[in-house]
């Protein structure tokens, strides 16, 4: 249905992850239990009598530490998997898959690779960058409930709900329709009659061209663009869009409204730290590279070939 081609398709990222994780843990856990483990020490090789040992693997050890430190690396929503009986024995049975894997690299003599120490150096680097940006820059970025509140209500705009309108259109397939169409409207021909015999658009032509209510950021933004800016009764010219040719006519709105503070708050925090976050981080930098001698050879960069295309692809 072209309504529901018009109308954007949005996922949330982070559920969408939730969902192919739930659907397939088993096969997943092992390459997350290896991207978690990268900095993490071995499994324990003394004893330590009061951290129990959940299994010995060629006499290494895991010890309930072991266990707990790298479940507690997963993403809390991954850990949920591993609460019951049958979840803490599948992690543990990665853990000794892992184990089993590390033993049989270090017997290959993996570990003396040049390659393998160069992609070590680099993941100790960037392991020590996070630590680095969690200590100056996210334990620092805090928000308070007061500063919460001061943005809400020295920002109304930021907090009304967006307006809707109602809309019908006619699709056709050139320009040279559309005028056409515009004209028999012009003349006084019922909009939603014409709809029904001319739209290309045989879902909504069903209905006299009627898409009922959207919101912004719900259509291609062309024909957002043209929508929200009629009013109500206005006929639009025709308009260009990847579907082909439409005439837009506006039938209703609805007018937005202002958010109660409860409903906003927590996004608001989210935001102010994510700011607080950036004016940490550049401050950092800032005061780094002034306190840093660093020497750029721009002829030998200009110089570097690099491929790829200076524009980025027009987004659909």
């Amino acid at each position: 249905m072209l309504q529901n081609r018009l109308v954007k398709s949005l996922t949330q990222q982070g559920g969408l992850m939730r969902k192919l994780f739930i659907k397939n843990y088993k096969i997943v856990l092992p390459f997350i239990l290896i991207c978690v483990a990268v900095f993490v020490s071995g499994c324990t090789q003394k004893g330590d009598s009061e951290d129990p040992v959940l299994a010995r693997i060629n006499g290494t050890k895991i010890t309930k530490k072991d266990f707990l430190n790298k479940l507690n690396r997963l993403p809390e929503w991954a850990r949920g998997r591993f609460q019951d009986k049958e979840g803490k024995e599948q992690f543990l049975d990665e853990l000794i898959k892992q184990e089993l894997l590390y033993q049989e690299a270090r017997k290959a003599g993996l570990h003396r690779d040049k390659e393998f120490k160069a992609r070590v150096e680099e993941f100790k680097k960037t392991d020590l960058i996070g630590a680095l940006l969690k200590k100056e820059v996210d334990e620092k970025a805090k928000v308070d409930d007061k500063e919460v509140k001061d943005f809400y209500d020295k920002n109304p705009s930021h907090f009304k709900a967006g307006e809707e309108v109602k809309a019908s259109h006619i699709l056709l397939s050139t320009e040279d329709e559309a005028r056409a169409a515009l004209e028999r409207v012009k003349k006084g021909e019922d909009f939603a009659k014409l709809a029904k015999t001319l739209s290309k658009d045989r879902d909504s032509a069903k209905r006299g061209g009627d898409l009922g209510f959207f919101g912004r950021g719900k259509m291609v933004p062309e024909f957002e663009e043209v929508a929200f800016n009629l009013k109500t009764g206005e006929v639009s010219s025709p308009l260009k869009t990847q579907f082909g040719y439409h005439i837009i006519k506006v039938t209703s709105r609805k007018e937005g409204k202002m958010l109660d503070f409860e409903e906003v708050k927590d996004s608001i925090k989210r935001r102010l730290i994510v700011e607080r976050q950036k004016d940490l981080f550049d401050s950092l930098i800032e005061r780094l590279k002034r306190q840093s001698k660093i020497e750029i050879d721009k002829r030998t960069l200009e110089a570097l070939p690099v491929e790829g295309k200076q524009t980025p692809p027009t987004p659909r």
